[in-house]
């Protein structure tokens, strides 16, 4: 009967809050100069990332989740050797980013004391590059000035939460006095995880370099389909 039976457990906390921190590498950039010259040998060096959020849970599978993370500078380059271009070298510069996704994740067994889960978000990124210098065989120096742009970003997440504490699942009365499982909030998590990023493109400010011809100025090396993937290690807090 329903008076002798367990009903199925009931929704527990509500909101959360989380802080991430991880390590990024990059695959290796397609980077365009004056929008027809190719760099060759482009690399993106690794970055560091840390951020944090807030999410709520709609269901005992289901949550979502608002996230702030910043992308500290790496050093991005690559080769012009084209014998058209105006400043031939090797172009060096910093990267560093600051990303903004809403998130929706489901939660295979939100229940128990370890939790995969998988996810997809979408929000925007904005891309700052630092100063950066050129340089050729003839020993010749040049600065690449900064840029700033702001792109579409997505996101796909894969892991496993453990529970650390609390979180623990009481009986409660429901309905005719039939006992009901409630988690009594206030969990913590750790969070470990895979994230895929997309980050759009961005572009540098001019390219200028003074030798006894003149002053010579190249535009704008763009970076384009940043992909960034990243492994992730978070704290996820449950409030009542």
């Amino acid at each position: 009967s329903i008076k002798d039976s367990y009903a199925a457990p009931a929704a527990g906390p509500s909101i959360y809050v989380r802080i991430d921190g991880g390590y990024a590498v990059h695959d290796d950039p397609v980077m365009v100069e004056n929008g027809i010259f190719d760099l060759t040998n482009t690399n993106f060096d690794g970055a560091w990332t840390l951020g944090g959020g807030i999410g709520r849970y709609f269901t005992n599978t289901i949550r979502g989740d608002v996230t702030y993370d910043h992308r500290f500078e790496a050093d991005v380059s690559g080769d012009l050797n084209n014998n058209s271009a105006t400043l031939p070298g090797t172009r060096k510069f910093g990267l560093e980013s600051d990303v903004v996704l809403v998130n929706a994740y489901y939660d295979f067994n939100r229940m128990g004391r370890f939790s995969p889960y998988a996810g997809v978000g979408l929000g925007l990124v904005h891309h700052s590059t630092s100063v950066g210098t050129v340089s050729n065989e003839c020993g010749c120096v040049g600065t690449i000035d900064e840029g700033s742009s702001t792109h579409v970003a997505g996101a796909l997440m894969a892991g496993f939460s453990a529970k650390l504490r609390g979180g623990e699942q009481t009986m409660q009365g429901g309905i005719k006095d039939a006992p009901v499982m409630v988690d009594n909030g206030h969990g913590l998590y750790l969070d470990v995880g895979y994230r895929f990023l997309y980050l759009g493109e961005t572009a540098t400010g001019d390219v200028t370099m003074n030798d006894n011809a003149g002053t010579h100025v190249s535009r704008d090396p763009t970076v384009e389909d940043i992909h960034a993937h990243e492994f992730r290690v978070g704290l996820r807090y449950d409030l009542r």
